[in-house]
């Protein structure tokens, strides 16, 4: 099977260009027929930056604003792409997972069904640690430690701009935990990069700010000869509450060069095997 779009977004991931991916705490959901807000100066939009009534103006726009939210801010972000031809029961996958504690303090790892190499990085200060997990065995290596929004800020950020470049949507006002959020949904028949598409749909939760808490996608596209289904979601959780550990091939490989955090809140990269 061909997979097109996820073999070469692979690629780039194992060479350490970015990442993408669950178990996670869920969070409540309440529809809530609040007021809407006026428009602020500072989002220029009465709901969201780029969105506006019932359509997304600006999606480039909204993921600006989303990088800038997640900025300095705790959290677990998991991501999720799976590639299946129509009709079959077969897949293909890339599954990811952030935690982040702050900006140079964040775990990261990476798998995919159909390549035997899983990739692991911890960050701590100035130093970034990594191990490779290969039929050959485990390579391991360090580099300059880099900010987590730098690194891997523009993962969700060319997410929000390709799949919610839909124009028209259904914008809905709701709480997530008390807070209030719009969740927006739409489909479209082209998507940037991708081009013609059929049987798509997107929903997302998006914060006044333009944090887009989750977000899930669904559509067909030919690769190659093969009419393939593609899943692709991402969520935040645990956000302000996460606290990141070392994993324990860090412990052992650089003994003296890794710290513990003194608390485990729920949503820390403890309670996920090594």
């Amino acid at each position: 099977m061909r997979l097109g779009p996820l073999a070469l977004v692979a690629v780039a991931l194992l060479a350490g260009c970015g990442g993408l991916v669950g178990t996670s705490t869920e969070t409540t959901v309440t529809p809530a027929p609040v007021p809407e807000p006026p428009a602020t100066e500072s989002t220029g939009s009465a709901i969201a930056p780029g969105v506006g009534g019932a359509r997304i103006v600006d999606a480039d726009r909204l993921a600006r604003a989303h990088r800038t939210a997640i900025r300095n801010r705790s959290y677990v972000w998991q991501e999720r792409q799976r590639a299946s031809p129509v009709e079959t029961n077969e897949s293909e996958r890339i599954d990811t997972r952030l935690w982040v504690e702050r900006e140079r303090r964040y775990r990261y790892e990476l798998s995919t069904s159909w390549r035997p190499v899983n990739t692991s990085e911890y960050t701590e200060g100035e130093t970034r640690y990594r191990r490779d997990v290969s039929r050959a065995g485990f390579t391991y290596s360090t580099a300059p430690g880099t900010n987590v929004t730098a690194r891997y800020g523009h993962q969700p950020e060319v997410a929000i701009s390709r799949y919610l470049a839909i124009g028209s949507a259904t914008v809905a006002a709701t709480t997530v935990d008390g807070q209030r959020y719009y969740r927006i949904t739409g489909s479209a028949d082209t998507l940037p990069v991708t081009g013609e598409i059929s049987n798509y749909s997107v929903e997302a939760l998006v914060a006044p700010s333009g944090f887009v808490r989750s977000l899930s996608v669904s559509y067909e596209d030919v690769i190659g000869s093969n009419r393939e289904r593609i899943d692709y979601r991402y969520r935040y959780s645990a956000v302000g509450e996460t606290t990141v550990q070392p994993p324990e091939w860090v412990r052992a490989r650089w003994p003296e060069n890794v710290t513990t955090a003194t608390t485990t809140p729920t949503g820390s990269a403890t309670d996920t095997p090594d």
